[in-house]
């Protein structure tokens, strides 16, 4: 099995028709794996009368971290994606990018670009008319922190035997993506989006009814990593990273930024405390 699919559910069925619709007409040679994490809304008589498809039922909602780690335990393809229920897909999404990983023998993670453009009435004829029509890029794929967005991502089986699963200390959802990104970057991995295809996402159809403890996930991922801020960077520091890192491609990516933010800031405060001794 070339490619698995984890999509978790909780309730919203309506939106999960129509992303198995989407799935199943723009991708090929997958296995489909659903965790259901306790719906109520007939979503689990409907999940069940699909054919061939790996059903994970738990009694109530295990959070986005451990219903995805239930998926990859049984997961048997070379490539993983973790694709919410609440997007629809773009013609050869995944061959797009398998391209990246092909090219780039360090990516752990690639994403189609995400758009919502917030039709009222959505079809796949408008969203991708919209991508083509008004997301113009010069390369094929980036390497983008930002971008790389896990409502619909693929990595290798290989790079979660490296770096490890999801980290279920994030409940009931929210920055256990970027934790998971940042460990693959001081692996010395490269999370990417591949700019020729994108998905539309209906965004925070789910997560608007539960309380995401938004400030406690915050506080734990950069207790982790307390250096991870500087990952977003832009303007004049991104073009500033960009030189001095021209030579340093496998150097870890939070050293570097930790150490030039803390010479600037040195600086700036040694040219203050001068300024005001002249004073």
């Amino acid at each position: 099995m070339e490619l698995s699919i984890i999509t978790l559910t909780y309730n919203k069925l309506k939106y999960t028709k129509m992303f198995i619709e989407s799935l199943y007409k723009y991708t090929k040679n997958f296995e489909l794996i659903i965790v259901d994490n306790g719906s109520t809304d007939g979503t689990v008589e409907y999940l069940k009368s699909l054919d061939n498809v790996k059903l994970i039922l738990n009694s109530e909602n295990q959070g986005f971290s451990k219903g995805n780690n239930q998926g990859i335990e049984i997961a048997q393809g070379n490539y993983i994606g973790f694709l919410n229920n609440d997007i629809l897909l773009y013609p050869n999404w995944f061959e797009e990018c398998k391209k990246v990983f092909a090219k780039e023998n360090t990516a752990a993670f690639v994403s189609p670009r995400h758009i919502n453009p917030h039709f009222d009435n959505t079809d796949e004829k408008k969203y991708i008319k919209f991508f083509q029509k008004n997301f113009k890029y010069k390369e094929p794929y980036e390497k983008n922190f930002d971008e790389c967005v896990f409502s619909c991502v693929v990595t290798k089986r290989s790079i979660l035997d490296k770096i490890g699963v999801f980290d279920e200390n994030y409940s009931p959802a929210f920055f256990e993506d970027n934790d998971i990104k940042y460990r693959a970057i001081l692996n010395g991995y490269g999370v990417y989006t591949a700019n020729t295809v994108c998905f539309y996402h209906f965004g925070s159809i789910t997560s608007a009814e539960l309380d995401f403890n938004l400030i406690k996930n915050r506080n734990y991922y950069y207790s982790k990593f307390p250096f991870a801020e500087y990952l977003f960077v832009s303007g004049r520091d991104r073009d500033i990273y960009k030189r001095i890192t021209a030579d340093m491609n496998h150097f870890p990516l939070n050293i570097i930024y930790s150490i030039f933010v803390l010479g600037r800031k040195i600086k700036n405060r040694f040219y203050k405390i001068l300024k005001r001794r002249k004073i």
